[in-house]
């Protein structure tokens, strides 16, 4: 029976059987694990505190045959901001979704965790939890092989000029040559701030992959470029989302947008 002590994310937290719970856990080397955490439901458990969704912890589990049993925890950092804010919430939510289905499904990699670590800092202390989320999921796309061709024709490897017309069948966007060419098949237009800012998402470092100021205009065709995006290459439609349109603004009053001193499209990365 072997021990290992190794940081987590708590992707998923659900009860099981008598005051157990069972835990998705993230983790830098073993990827995605299911862990048990015993009596965790008791009040005096000590266990009780590293259990809580979306919060960092260290763990010591023992793993029998391939399944994981905690038997000690702290917690390192609980992100309480997440459970006290309906946009953060949902935008953890989708998020924890979409990185749960690529790890669940890919080889442990510690660049997926990290990945998770930022945008989680980003969707728990951010102005906009909702466009860290997705920018964050679309960024996980190109850590694993699924980048849009954004900086030349997906065909010709010219480089376009404006308009921007990005092709979803192609993966990338086509020069004015190919999109004459191709007749009748439906594009999305880009505007320049928007290809600016999908490029730094796909390219920036993770230390400086939110470090960016963008418009309104810009972040609009961002969020549903991002969505799109991921959907059709997990082939899975994402619906935690569509909770915050549910809700009735008196109700869950969303935080009031930065003034913009740019224009609607605009991207301009901080130092």
């Amino acid at each position: 029976m072997a021990a290992i002590v190794t940081k987590a994310f708590v992707m998923n937290s659900f009860p099981w059987k008598d005051r157990h719970r069972l835990l998705h856990l993230l983790t830098p080397e073993q990827g995605l694990i299911t862990a048990m955490a015993p009596a965790s439901e008791s009040l005096r458990s000590k266990l009780r505190g590293g259990t809580q969704l979306f919060s960092l912890g260290e763990f010591t589990l023992t793993d029998r045959q391939g399944r994981f049993s905690i038997s000690d925890g702290t917690v390192i950092e609980s992100f309480a901001s997440i459970s006290q804010d309906l946009d953060r919430l949902a935008a953890a939510s989708h998020a924890a979704e979409v990185f749960s289905d690529v790890a669940r499904n890919d080889e442990p990699r510690r660049r997926l965790f990290d990945l998770w670590a930022y945008t989680l800092y980003e969707v728990a202390s951010g102005q906009d939890p909702v466009f860290a989320a997705q920018m964050g999921c679309l960024r996980l796309m190109g850590e694993i092989g699924f980048p849009p061709c954004l900086d030349a024709c997906v065909l010709c490897q010219k480089i376009p000029q404006a308009p921007y017309a990005f092709s979803y069948r192609a993966g990338g966007l086509l020069c004015l040559a190919d999109q004459a060419a191709g007749g009748q098949e439906m594009t999305s237009g880009l505007s320049e701030g928007t290809l600016a800012l999908l490029r730094h998402v796909i390219s920036a470092p993770f230390p400086r992959l939110f470090r960016f100021q963008a418009g309104p205009g810009a972040r609009s065709q961002a969020s549903c470029f991002a969505d799109r995006w991921v959907e059709e290459k997990m082939e899975k439609r994402y619906k935690r989302l569509a909770m915050l349109d549910q809700c009735l603004d008196f109700i869950c009053p969303r935080p009031k947008e930065a003034k913009e001193d740019k224009e609607d499209d605009s991207l301009s990365q901080l130092v």
